[in-house]
């Protein structure tokens, strides 16, 4: 491990070659990939073009950093790997590329560019770049090549793919945020001209080791000694914004600050620092195509063309050409079903963020987080002398030398419609015993005692009500008994008044997916933060992956 210092997020390259690699997690197998691949090519003097694509904060400049970094130290005898990160902004011509590779090389350019006619700079440079370079092989790693190739225009472009097909001591590893119209389309002169990598997001586990590293970059050693106490809200913001490196960096940063418990704070400063970028979305895009997406984001739900169509009141024929254009440009993605298409928003936090600009969109929001936080808190120390117990809090039967005597004071006190002394201790036995009458098929009997526990949860602390809820519903479902979590649900929602119908949402989606066998409702009635969420519940209750996720 590093030395403590800092984890520089818009200068990677500020960072120690010892802190870069200690902060790599989750693509060690393709950083080998990459490095095998471009050994194989200075030894065979076959040139690679390669294009990583990932979300803003991926980690496509850390990647291609290290790589660069690893190929100076095992392949400089045979390859010259040049840098051009930053100087995108200033090539606008086939002939500035080829210079900015001379400088990157140090080799003198400004005879070369003192020649005039652009043609004649471009074939000189190339021409220095092959001299210079000798048997060797030149990488060129180049970032956002998709604003290069929008910046050079078409003839460019194609003065640059000439001379790429006929040049072979010339490589080059871009990156860009998504696919783009100049390697998609048919035709542009880079259709199909690169080999692609997808860089996934972080699953749970890899994005909480990430945080973990970078407390001890920052010697954060609070955070880390606490970590147990932030996983539940770590869940949570896994669940809502995924694994994407540059997110889980400033997560880690604003949880150490907020404190445990405080994931709904987190997330609504991690969207804010969004506003920029997001504005400046919506100001680059033409009128219909920022009402379309903007009707996406709002939407609680994905929406078919015919629903963006009536809700934003435009011509089917519009939307449709307007949604093929906002989908190739990375801002949406199309589910199709059968007969059916639906869009949502590719960027999960862009969508929240924009649900979060309305009171009701935070309030579901909010609700969605709360869930999360409840539904993966760990087990409490067990104390089986008194309310302590572990109990339906975390999803787990009462020890029955704890519950056997306290049942029939529940039953007795149910009855004679006595108010329990302790609120605590009757909610924990009583959902225990609901549990189990309804497991048993005791359908009458199980909703009874729900109806009797909600009515006395008021007189619970509401995050003490929430956990208990959470964990009841979690031991039903590890027993796999649908009905039996479809009707406690309801009677729930019912009993419990307003508020748990937002709360228990993900368990009653779960549960209509294993009632239906339909795994398109995830694509028609869920957000992309709500699927992993719901996945998760339907996979408890049925045992296997059967109704995941692309079921």
């Amino acid at each position: 491990m590093p030395a403590p210092g800092r984890c520089y997020r818009s200068f990677p390259a500020a960072l120690e070659r010892e802190t870069f690699e200690h902060l790599l997690v989750g693509r060690q197998e393709l950083l080998g990939s990459l490095f095998d691949e471009m050994d194989r090519a200075s030894g065979s003097g076959t040139p690679r073009f390669f294009l990583l694509v990932g979300d803003r904060g991926a980690g496509k400049s850390h990647l291609m950093s290290l790589l660069c970094h690893r190929m100076l130290d095992g392949l400089s005898g045979r390859v010259i790997p040049v840098n051009l990160a930053g100087e995108e902004y200033s090539i606008f011509r086939a002939s500035d590329f080829f210079l900015q590779v001379l400088a990157g090389m140090g080799v003198e350019t400004s005879d070369v560019a003192a020649l005039g006619e652009d043609s004649l700079v471009r074939e000189a440079a190339v021409e220095r770049i092959a001299a210079s370079a000798g048997e060797r092989q030149v990488v060129v790693f180049v970032e956002n090549i998709h604003d290069v190739f929008s910046q050079m225009g078409r003839p460019e472009v194609r003065a640059l793919r000439s001379v790429f097909q006929r040049a072979d001591n010339l490589s080059v590893i871009a990156s860009a945020p998504s696919l783009f119209p100049g390697v998609l389309d048919h035709e542009e002169p880079f259709y199909n001209f690169f080999r692609v990598f997808h860089l996934r997001e972080l699953d749970c586990a890899e994005s909480k080791d990430l945080m973990r590293r970078v407390a001890e970059v920052d010697g954060n050693t609070a955070f880390i000694e606490h970590f147990g106490d932030y996983e539940s809200g770590i869940e949570a913001l896994w669940h809502l914004v995924g694994g994407n490196p540059g997110l889980v960096v400033r997560a880690c940063e604003i949880l150490s600050l907020c404190g445990a418990g405080k994931a709904a704070e987190a997330l609504f400063q991690l969207a804010d620092e969004q506003t920029p970028y997001y504005r400046e979305v919506f100001r680059r895009l033409p009128g219909q195509r920022r009402l379309i997406l903007d009707t996406i984001l709002a939407a609680e739900t994905p929406l078919t063309p015919k629903d963006v169509a009536e809700r934003a009141r435009l011509n089917l024929a519009t939307v449709n050409a307007q949604l093929r254009r906002l989908e190739a440009e990375g801002y949406v993605v199309s589910r199709p079903m059968k007969k059916r298409t639906t869009y949502e928003a590719r960027d999960r936090i862009f969508a929240l963020w924009r649900a979060m600009r309305t009171p009701a969109g935070r309030d579901r929001v909010f609700a969605l987080i709360g869930f999360l936080e409840v539904w993966h808190e760990r087990p409490a120390a067990v104390d089986t002398t008194h309310r302590g117990a572990s109990g339906v809090m975390e999803g787990v039967a009462l020890p029955a030398r704890t519950a056997a005597g306290r049942r029939v004071d529940v039953l007795a006190a149910l009855q004679a419609g006595e108010e329990p002394d302790d609120p605590d201790q009757f909610v924990h036995l009583a959902l225990d015993l609901a549990g189990e009458e309804l497991l048993a098929g005791n359908r009458a009997n199980g909703l009874s005692l729900i109806r009797a526990v909600y009515g006395h949860a008021g007189r619970l602390d509401p995050a003490t009500a929430r956990r208990m809820t959470a964990g009841f519903l979690k031991r039903l479902a590890r027993k796999g008994e649908v009905s039996a979590v479809g009707s406690a649900v309801r009677e729930i929602i019912v009993s419990g008044g307003a508020g748990w119908e937002e709360f228990l949402k993900p368990v009653a989606d779960a549960v209509a997916i294993v009632e239906a066998k339909d795994t398109r409702l995830y694509y028609t009635r869920l957000q992309p933060e709500e699927r992993a969420v719901v996945a998760g519940i339907v996979r408890a209750i049925t045992g296997s992956e059967e109704l995941g996720v692309g079921g």
